[in-house]
């Protein structure tokens, strides 16, 4: 080896203490409640992309956002006291060299590299089917971040993410979600690579504080059904322990006000409904959050083309001893259009009604479901209420309960077969009524390392129900372990417990075969994860 790479050689080893000494917390990193990667109010149990404590029902709830007006001591980034500097030090980094930044004390380390590795493997029991046809899934999650922080006003940060399912054939997937998921299994064998965070902030005069690029902004108050996160392309999964929605592309203006403690904000949306690709796609979103007293209100509004204007109020407070929340979303109509089933007749009574043309199997459009628009204001409310009491001298426990109303739901699972087939099917959000109960425990009596969460959900407008158990402990420093185990019962054919038994259909000329999904029982899963 030559003298020049055993010095480079050396060079990196010596940088790797640092690395790891240094290493950014995983809420900063990877979508936490941070100024950086997310702004939010401040809520007793929010769990978007989680840390440990907002995760299992830490009773402070989300940090707030430490206002970035403050400088950061020199100390705390790594800034010493310029070094004495040679005739071509001088000379290349004179007065012609210089930016509005160079007042600031710069880092030794400003660049921090690091990642994350989840394993994880689903299993899920449906009525009927047998063990060894028990479907099995193994997703694999990489991300992979550099962290620029040259100085305390300055901060670039990208993260990139490889997902890779062994389980799944080349192309496979499928429309139809498992029960008490948020999306459609889309996940392939093929390695799929994505761009998950990318953005630089800086600020004006520590007055105006700006982060552009692709990044996560999470509004709203509530745990498990978020009607005001708006700013986020896809809904969130509310029973995941990860969160893995990638970032929006937008420019970000953030105005604090240290006085009073409030905080506003200036958004432009550069692809959170499709890129914009014209000055007339690009789209507007501002907030305001406010203290008063002991409630903290967020109010918030969405402007984009070829969508309905967006309206957002949240609120969190304390009430003696319980913490209390909400959110409301409001707009005109919908965006999609919403259908209607003739009374009392199913889908699949409708399918054996209809007669197909030219010896194929009956026509999806020319059954008589009425596709509609409602007229005036559809609200989106959801609340709820959480308390944290002592049973032992040192450990604590926390349960709480939360309502959603959607007045864009449906009362009954009769048209949930349709809804597929219109790419409408949205899990958590396809009701009128829904309700949950929890609990959690934090590092129980001796086991420090564990924590406890058991939630129950339930759709009470077509009376499907799930309860889960999930259960983390960290191993070792930088590995935890998770499992979880979950059972679905109620009402057949109801979001949890979805099930189908249609015969073949056309649309468009084309067959679609017949398709025949039995209602779920039970889900299990494993995971392991290293951060670093």
């Amino acid at each position: 080896m030559s003298t020049r790479a055993t010095l480079a050689l050396a060079a990196v080893l010596a940088a790797l203490p640092a690395l790891a000494q240094e290493r950014p917390s995983e809420g900063d990193l990877f979508g936490g409640d941070t100024p950086e990667a997310q702004e939010t109010t401040p809520t007793p149990a929010d769990a978007t992309r989680p840390d440990e404590s907002a995760l299992f029902g830490d009773s402070t709830g989300d940090s707030t956002e430490a206002s970035p007006a403050a400088p950061q001591d020199a100390a705390a980034t790594g800034a010493g006291d310029a070094q004495p500097q040679d005739r071509d030090a001088q000379a290349l980094g004179g007065p012609a060299a210089t930016n509005a930044f160079d007042t600031e004390e710069a880092v030794e380390d400003p660049l921090k590299i690091g990642g994350r590795f989840y394993l994880r493997a689903f299993t899920q029991g449906n009525e009927g089917v047998s063990f060894g046809n028990t479907s099995v899934s193994t997703p694999m999650l990489v991300d992979g971040y550099f962290d620029a922080r040259p100085t305390d006003r300055l901060r670039g940060f990208v993260l990139g993410r490889l997902t890779f399912d062994p389980t799944r054939r080349e192309g496979s997937g499928s429309l139809i979600p498992s029960a008490g998921t948020s999306s459609p299994t889309t996940v392939t064998a093929a390695p799929s690579v994505l761009l998950d965070q990318a953005w630089l902030r800086f600020d004006l005069g520590r007055t105006l504080f700006i982060t552009a690029g692709k990044q996560h902004v999470k509004w709203g108050t509530a745990r498990f059904w978020n009607p005001t996160d708006f700013l986020t392309p896809q809904r969130r999964d509310p029973l995941a322990l990860f969160d893995a929605r990638t970032g929006a592309t937008m420019l970000k203006v953030h105005v604090p006000w240290e006085a009073k403690g409030w905080n506003f904000y200036a958004i432009g949306l550069l692809d959170n409904a499709g890129p914009a690709n014209t000055l007339g796609q690009v789209g507007g979103a501002a907030r305001a959050e406010v203290v008063l007293g002991p409630a903290e209100l967020g109010i918030d509004a969405v402007f984009q083309r070829g969508r309905k204007p967006r309206f957002g109020l949240d609120f969190s407070s304390g009430l003696g001893p319980i913490d209390i929340y909400g959110e409301i979303a409001l707009r005109r109509g919908s965006d999609t259009p919403l259908y209607r089933l003739p009374t009392g007749v199913s889908f699949s009574d409708l399918l054996g009604q209809v007669q197909g043309n030219g010896g194929l199997p009956p026509d999806l459009g020319a059954l008589p479901i009425e596709a509609y628009y409602p007229d005036g204001y559809t609200p989106q409310l959801s609340g709820g209420a959480t308390w944290t009491f002592a049973y032992s001298e040192n450990d604590t426990a926390t349960v709480g309960v939360e309502y959603f109303y959607n007045s864009t739901g449906y009362p009954t699972s009769l048209v949930y077969p349709y809804l597929i087939f219109q790419g409408q099917f949205q899990p958590f959000y396809l009701g009128q009524h829904y309700a949950a109960v929890y609990g959690l425990l934090a590092g129980p009596g001796s086991w420090d390392d564990t924590n406890f969460i058991l939630s129950n959900l339930g759709n009470l407008s077509d009376r499907s129900f799930i309860t889960r158990l999930d259960v983390t402990h960290r191993a070792l420093r930088y590995l935890s372990v998770e499992a979880f185990v979950a059972v679905n019962y109620g009402q057949k054919g109801g979001e949890f417990r979805f099930a189908l038994d249609l015969p073949a259909m056309s649309m468009g000329g084309q067959v679609i075969p017949p398709l025949v999904v039995a209602p779920p029982t039970v889900q299990a899963g494993v995971g392991l994860r290293i951060d670093l």
